[in-house]
């Protein structure tokens, strides 16, 4: 797939030199044939982002001491994502694209990140009866909350309530009221509650090990928040 999309990438770039008038992909890419990376790979191959946000892939070379490297991005499908600036990728609509980064003294050195777009989380319109509340201290892998980070209870995929934080004494709690049909005890299993994290500044999606059963019920309160933390 990669020597395809390699074969690809020149085939097009030259249609591009022809078109701009350039004599080679050296003159599109101010190329100098003496100063070649050694590697150039993505600092990550896959990232998730809402539609709306953005996010900066950086390249890594070796060696470092490169006079110049930088990379030429494009994007498989722009109306999923595309770049606004040189390095900037926005999410524009819910699929999944590559972002391809070809070196600037060496366009043989390729590499590629998997960008997954979803929709903004947002709580459902359908009217549920019913509603458990969660009081939360969430944790991320060791750290608290970042301010940009949102946390969505989920039953069976559908997003039913987006966690809030607020003051209690001096320390930060999140409250996540679910919205569901309240359902007899033999039949919990088919509402069981699970959490999940969009972390904007890493651009990924992560689930909570910890999970409840919709039950109608507060888990924790204001003053002993249970936990819900990602090791």
């Amino acid at each position: 797939m990669r020597k395809h999309l390699s074969s690809y990438i020149v085939h097009c770039t030259l249609l591009i030199a022809l078109m701009v008038g350039a004599t080679s992909c050296a003159d599109l890419f101010d190329m100098d044939p003496a100063i070649v990376p050694y590697t150039m790979t993505l600092e990550t191959h896959e990232v998730t982002l809402m539609v709306g946000d953005s996010c900066v892939i950086q390249p890594l070379f070796s060696p470092e001491q490169l006079s110049n490297n930088s990379v030429y991005w494009m994007s498989s499908d722009p109306e999923i994502a595309t770049f606004v600036s040189a390095d900037t990728l926005l999410a524009v609509s819910p699929g999944t694209t590559e972002a391809i980064a070809i070196a600037v003294t060496d366009y043989n050195k390729i590499d590629t990140c998997i960008v997954n777009v979803i929709n903004r989380w947002a709580l459902p319109e359908d009217d549920y009866p019913h509603e458990t509340v969660v009081y939360a201290n969430v944790r991320i892998h060791g750290e608290p909350l970042a301010d940009d980070d949102v946390v969505a209870a989920f039953v069976g995929g559908e997003v039913r309530g987006i966690g809030q934080m607020f003051e209690m004494r001096g320390h930060s709690v999140m409250r996540i009221r679910i919205a569901g049909d309240f359902v007899e005890p033999d039949e919990m299993e088919q509402q069981s509650v699970a959490f999940r994290v969009y972390s904007k500044r890493r651009h990924l999606i992560e689930t909570f090990p910890q999970w409840i059963y919709f039950d109608g019920e507060s888990h924790g309160t204001p003053s002993a928040p249970m936990l819900l933390e990602i090791p």
